[in-house]
């Protein structure tokens, strides 16, 4: 951490993209909003617990798969309402078709996912965002991603509840999951314990 004159480097960071709202174009694409040679319109909606929280309104225009493409939004955000076009790259696939990717405003490059912070849309390396998990311990890191699977199965979020053998595949990793953070979760007590010089260690029945 360390204050002036220490050496240590501030973070660059400003925030984490869980807490930022953001257009993901692969998930537009199974929306049906991303078309490569047409040109589509339609809303988006952003929202948490069922309470909305904004909503831009998106052309995409791709009619033209040699030179790319171009989004426009006009979005109510937090900050006030927005105008802004952002550029779409279309590159050939190997399995065939298209594969899209936004051009950030800021640094030219391409990026899957853009997020609004500052009054645009940008990439996150441009936003200056991180994710939750980079500011959290191993131990923390496995539960969150116990949670997720069990989200995930569960049928939240965007996501379709998964059936079938990719079911019984996501069951098997959510169990190796609660395994890891349990195991993460004991030896910490163990650590702590013996740091403390407590005689009686942490068993199985101590979570």
């Amino acid at each position: 951490m360390g204050g002036i004159g220490s050496g240590a480097r501030p973070s660059t960071h400003i925030g984490n993209v869980e807490d930022t709202l953001a257009l993901d174009i692969r998930a537009l694409r199974r929306l049906g909003v991303v078309r490569a040679g047409e040109c589509t319109c339609d809303t988006v909606h952003w929202s948490i617990g069922g309470l909305s929280l904004s909503s831009a309104r998106l052309r995409i225009d791709l009619s033209d798969i040699e030179r790319g493409g171009v989004m426009a939004i006009s979005a109510d955000m937090p900050g006030g309402t927005i105008k802004q076009h952002v550029a779409i790259e279309m590159l050939p696939s190997p399995f065939g078709g298209h594969r899209c990717y936004f051009i950030c405003p800021f640094t030219a490059r391409r990026c899957e996912v853009i997020y609004y912070a500052g009054g645009r849309f940008g990439s996150r390396e441009a936003q200056r965002l991180s994710y939750a998990v980079q500011g959290m311990n191993e131990c923390s890191r496995a539960r969150r991603k116990a949670a997720k699977l069990r989200s995930r199965l569960s049928g939240a979020g965007s996501e379709p509840r998964p059936r079938g053998r990719n079911r019984i595949d996501m069951v098997r990793r959510l169990r190796q999951a609660e395994l890891e953070a349990k195991t993460l979760y004991l030896d910490r007590l163990r650590n702590l314990a013996n740091r403390s010089g407590a005689r009686r260690m942490p068993s199985d029945k101590h979570r």
